[in-house]
């Protein structure tokens, strides 16, 4: 759930004491930018790369988290080779509508 999900799930688990986490809680909108990073080619590099490619991967994500963090934004999931990335509106607050 990232940066933006953190509340709702903090207040999932509130409301449940931990035990059993209900799924089906009101989710609220975010308000933000948000960007999306996909490796191009990475089947290619995979085959190249083989057991060296987490390597790759973890380099790209290390540049990528420093680079979106320095600019006030959330590195805020990772598919593999993609990452989504959030940057929130409202002065760093994340505003529900």
């Amino acid at each position: 759930f990232g940066e933006a999900g953190a509340s709702i799930i903090e207040k999932n688990l509130a409301m449940t004491s931990g035990e059993n986490v209900e799924p089906l809680v009101p989710g609220r909108r975010v308000m933000g930018i948000y960007g999306f990073c996909d490796v191009r080619d990475f089947t290619d590099a995979t085959e190249c790369l083989q057991e060296d490619i987490m390597v790759y991967i973890n380099c790209i994500a290390e540049y990528l988290h420093c680079s979106v963090h320095d600019n006030q934004g959330y590195p805020n999931k990772n598919v593999g080779d993609a990452w989504l990335m959030a940057w929130p509106l409202n002065d760093g607050a994340w505003t529900a509508t």
